[in-house]
């Protein structure tokens, strides 16, 4: 269609939106990661975008090795196709066996290179594609066994997952918490963040302009980002004292 409209066009003009980070969110996830706290980003941006916001939020650093885990787009297949439910299930397939591989080779590599005696960090960069069958590879492995998504995580130092959508991030939160059996925080400002905050054991909201879903929905309200430093460091420090 794009090839039949769009043809013999006069460009007018452009518009571009810069969204840029608040002020302190990289000094306050600095200061978090230096508490030993296990940082996920769950993010609707692509890859690329994913990438640049983590490093100018001090997430991931040049010296970071950046383990990429990813699908190309499943191939077309037509729905009057006879075959049409054989074609798709066989393309599932060979994307999940796809994924495991390579969570396994990103594991298998990580093992080698502690083994050698050189220490290295490492970030996780999934997109939302193979997150969804490392997911299906996850609650396959049962309650309690780490599939090989939770394990390879072990390892990292940050987690970035990129194009997922606002019922992934509600899963993955779901699996961290009841899997790994950690405490989790979610902290988001949209209502596309609303499924993970409830799914978390604590919740946290920022008030913007991105409306009051998520701080409605939220156990706490913060008006930007960088408090999160302060309610987790000192807060909650004091609630675990008393």
């Amino acid at each position: 269609v794009a090839e039949v409209v769009e043809r013999d066009l006069l460009l007018v003009g452009a518009t571009a939106i810069e969204d840029k980070l608040q002020e302190g969110v990289p000094r306050t996830i600095q200061k978090l990661a230096q508490a030993n706290i296990q940082i996920w980003v769950l993010t609707g941006d692509k890859v690329e975008t994913a990438i640049n916001i983590a490093m100018a939020c001090n997430l991931v650093n040049v010296t970071m090795h950046l383990e990429k885990v990813s699908l190309p787009d499943p191939p077309h297949i037509a729905v009057n196709d006879p075959r049409f439910d054989e074609l798709l299930a066989q393309s599932r397939a060979e994307r999940c066996e796809a994924t495991t591989n390579q969570l396994e080779g990103a594991l298998e590599a990580f093992r080698q290179h502690k083994a050698s005696g050189t220490r290295r960090e490492t970030a996780l960069v999934i997109d939302g594609s193979a997150l969804e069958y490392a997911i299906k590879i996850e609650e396959e492995a049962g309650e309690v066994t780490l599939g090989r998504l939770l394990q390879f995580t072990e390892c990292c130092k940050s987690v970035v997952c990129c194009r997922v959508s606002p019922k992934q991030k509600a899963v993955v939160v779901e699996l961290v918490r009841s899997k790994k059996g950690v405490t989790t925080l979610a902290i988001g400002d949209g209502a596309n963040d609303v499924g993970m905050i409830l799914k978390a054991h604590i919740g946290v909201g920022i008030s913007g302009r991105e409306g009051v879903q998520a701080v409605m929905a939220s156990d706490y309200s913060i008006a930007q980002f960088e408090y999160l430093q302060q309610l987790v460091l000192i807060h909650g420090r004091w609630d675990c004292q008393r």
